[in-house]
This record gives C-alpha cells, structure tokens and sequence, in this order.
C-alpha cells in the first residue's frame, strides 16, 4: 500500500539502527523514534479522512504501528537499555518489527475487526447514553 511506504522505510531505519551490535546513539534513534511518530500522526489524519473500505484496510497497520510505537517509546523513557548491545528489550522490538506481516495477517486483523464492531454497535450506543447522562449530570 502506497500509504504506507514512508512509515515502512522509517521502520527501516530504526531496524538498522536497533541492530547494531554496539551501543545505540540515542539522539539519532531519539529523533527517528520522533520522525515515526510524526508520520504515524499523518497517516492517522489521512485514516480519519479516508472513506470506510480504506478505513478498514488501514486499521490492522494503524494499530501494528500504535503498538510499536509503545516498544519504542519505552525505549526512548528507558534509554540506558540503548547503551547494552543485544539488550533482551531491543530484541523483543526487533523481533515485533520482523515479524510485521506475519502479526498483522494472524492478531492485528482480527483485533481491528472486534475493535470495529465493537465501536460501531450496540456498546457504542449505551456508552454515548451513558456519558451524556453523566455530563448532563455534571453541567447541573
């Protein structure tokens, strides 16, 4: 998909960068990390921009690119782990970005798809009644 291919050849680089085998610098993997996250708030806008089929194509990668943007921003807060070649965190997040594919196709369709219908059907319902009475309430 086209829409994606900035934030893929960002993943790209952070790959690279997350496998090296000597102490990461962090100002660069720091600013990368900021660039994905810029890019991932644009394909965001255009998600919301976009009709519903392109919607429902999105939404696996969105939440795929959500989630590893909480292992690298964890390793931003954490940012001593950059300094230990082969760290067991570093791994772990490398092996979430190699396995992309494989994640989205077997965990992040699924879940996008109970995310939808979970959204859009009778519990969205009883929660916008919920929250307008409990703002209604509040405002009195």
């Amino acid at each position: 998909m086209i829409l994606l291919d900035t934030i893929q050849e960002i993943i790209l680089k952070l790959t690279e960068i997350l496998k090296q085998n000597a102490a990461i610098n962090e100002q660069v993997f720091c600013e990368t990390v900021g660039v994905f996250s810029k890019e991932l708030k644009v394909l965001l806008q255009k998600y919301f921009e976009s009709d519903e089929k392109m919607q429902d194509e999105l939404r696996p990668y969105l939440n795929y690119y959500r989630q590893l943007q909480y292992y690298l921003v964890f390793l931003v807060m954490n940012s001593e782990i950059l300094q230990v070649p082969n760290h067991s965190e570093i791994l772990q997040t490398l092996s979430f970005i190699e396995n992309q594919e494989k994640l989205i196709q077997e965990l992040y369709i699924e879940f996008s798809e109970e995310q939808k219908r979970l959204l859009t059907g009778d519990f969205r319902e009883i929660l916008d009644k919920i929250l307008e009475a409990r703002f209604t309430k509040l405002k009195e």
